[in-house]
């Protein structure tokens, strides 16, 4: 996961947890003054903003470097991994084909092929 996205959330979630705390939502039993909840409220909005844009330029970051990806035509991982197992499974099938193919040829040379009677 994106470190960035890590640091942005912890960032977002203390923020939050400050602005409970200075609204006496989460702890009503505090001995806090009112200088001190407002001094909390403020911390947490801007740690809470901080976050929230942090979040918003992650994703930014994230979609451009998809969009630059498909402009210049690069496979994703998954599609690299379908194309990989599809040469494989073709390349194995050729294999079986031919092997195949020459068994046929072998048992023509021989006489005939084996068949059973029952």
């Amino acid at each position: 996961m994106n470190i960035q996205a890590i640091v942005c959330s912890f960032v977002l979630a203390i923020g939050l947890v400050l602005i409970c705390t200075s609204t006496n939502t989460a702890d009503e039993d505090s001995d806090f003054t009112k200088k001190t909840y407002t001094v909390l409220l403020i911390i947490g909005c801007v740690m809470t903003f901080i976050g929230g844009l942090g979040y918003l330029y992650t994703i930014y970051e994230v979609l451009m470097r998809a969009h630059q990806k498909f402009k210049e035509k690069q496979l994703r991982k998954l599609e690299q991994q379908v194309v990989r197992k599809r040469t494989e499974t073709m390349a194995r099938t050729r294999t079986i084909a031919l092997t195949i193919e020459r068994e046929k040829a072998m048992s023509v040379k021989r006489g005939g092929s084996k068949s059973l009677e029952v």
